[in-house]
Parts: C-alpha cells; sequence; structure tokens
C-alpha cells in the first residue's frame, strides 16, 4: 500500500498488529511513523510506549519477546524495528528456504507472532536500504518472501520529478507561500527531487517569510 492509504487506514481505525516499511523514501516513511504514532499513543504515554529495536544489534526473537511483554506504564506500545534486512538468512540458509523456515528460525518465530498477536502492541519492521530497481530489485524480493506473512506492507519508493513537484506544491500551499510552478520546478530538479530536502527548504522559505 502508499503511505496516504496507510494513513487513511489510520484515521478509519484500521491498524494491522504487525506492519512493513519497505523503501528508501525517507519523508514519507517519517509521515506514516509520525501519523502511526500520534493515532496509537497519547502524548503523555509516548515515553513509555514507543520502543525502539536495531535488527544490526539485536535479534528478532529479543524483539518479539519484548512485544508479548506486558508493560506495566502503556497500556499501548509501539514498536519500531530498524535494519530488519539484518534478519534474513545469510549465507548457505539464503539458498534454502525450507531451512530458512525450520522450526525455531526467525520466519518461524514470525509466523507465529502475526498468528497470535499481543493485543496493543503495533510491531513495525523497517527496511529502508534497497532500491525497488536496479541491482536492489532481488534484495527487496528476499525482503518480501522472508516477512510474506506481515499483513499490511507499505512502500516508500523514490519520487519521480513529478512526484515531488506534486509533493513541493501541496507543501507550499500549507505553507502560504505564493511559489510560482517554475519556481517549484527550479526546485525539485536542483535538490534531486528529494522529498525530504523540498520539505526542509519550503519550510525554511516559510520561516523566513514570516
Amino acid at each position: 500500500m502508499t503511505p496516504d492509504q496507510f494513513i487513511a487506514g489510520l484515521r478509519g481505525g484500521r491498524l494491522a498488529p504487525v506492519c512493513l516499511f519497505l523503501g528508501p523514501e525517507s519523508y514519507q516513511r517519517d509521515r506514516a511513523r509520525r501519523a502511526l504514532i500520534e493515532s496509537v499513543l497519547p502524548a503523555d504515554e509516548r515515553e513509555e510506549g514507543l520502543v525502539r529495536h536495531d535488527l544490526e544489534e539485536t535479534t528478532l526473537a529479543a524483539v518479539i519477546d519484548d512485544a508479548r511483554a506486558l508493560s506495566l506504564f502503556s497500556p499501548k506500545r509501539v514498536i519500531l524495528v530498524s535494519r530488519a534486512e539484518a534478519v534474513l538468512p545469510r549465507g548457505k540458509s539464503a539458498a534454502n528456504d525450507e531451512e530458512s523456515a525450520s522450526a525455531g528460525s526467525p520466519a518461524e518465530l514470525l509466523a507465529a507472532y502475526i498468528a497470535n498477536p499481543t493485543p496493543g502492541v503495533t510491531l513495525v519492521f523497517d527496511v529502508a536500504r534497497y532500491e525497488f530497481e536496479g541491482e536492489d530489485k532481488a534484495k527487496v524480493e528476499r525482503v518480501r518472501k522472508f516477512f510474506a506473512a506481515v499483513p499490511a506492507v507499505v512502500e516508500f519508493p523514490r519520487l519521480d520529478a513529478r512526484a515531488a513537484a506534486a509533493l513541493a506544491g501541496e507543501l507550499a500551499r500549507d505553507a502560504t507561500l505564493p511559489i510560482g510552478r517554475d519556481a517549484l520546478q527550479f526546485l525539485v530538479e536542483a535538490l534531486g527531487a528529494d522529498a525530504a530536502r523540498i520539505a526542509a527548504e519550503i519550510d525554511k522559505l516559510r520561516l523566513f517569510a514570516t
């Protein structure tokens, strides 16, 4: 699904207990992450209810154990798991799908959790490392295969020039900045259609204008 579809689902009260954020685009990812946190956790519960893990530094088993644990301080929790691609089997195991899904393997642990998730816990696996095309395409497919049981997959591809220009126009309107189409197009081209950089520059213009 797209980031807009994910955010619309949050507003409609539809939230999967386990999500996968996939793709390198940082602006829309931050927007979706922020909408999720604001939807699930009241401001006074975010310090205790928001948990972060990094699968380069911990194991999937430890993350799932954390998701299973009940919190005494927050009735709901959002667990953000960065660099989730680190869970993929490597070496010989990567070439053997049956071995990768063997009992007690990370794939088996994930499937068991998804079948019976902890109420009140939203678990988000984040893979931002790979592009959807080119040399990374096969790696993205491996990620999709490993996380195939995850009920909600949100894709964050890099914006093309047209989509970046549309976003720039939307941000300029929201900031009540009278920026012409040509100027916006120049901004998009100068910043390489990078949504995060576009948003930052428009915010600078907003502050300058006030």
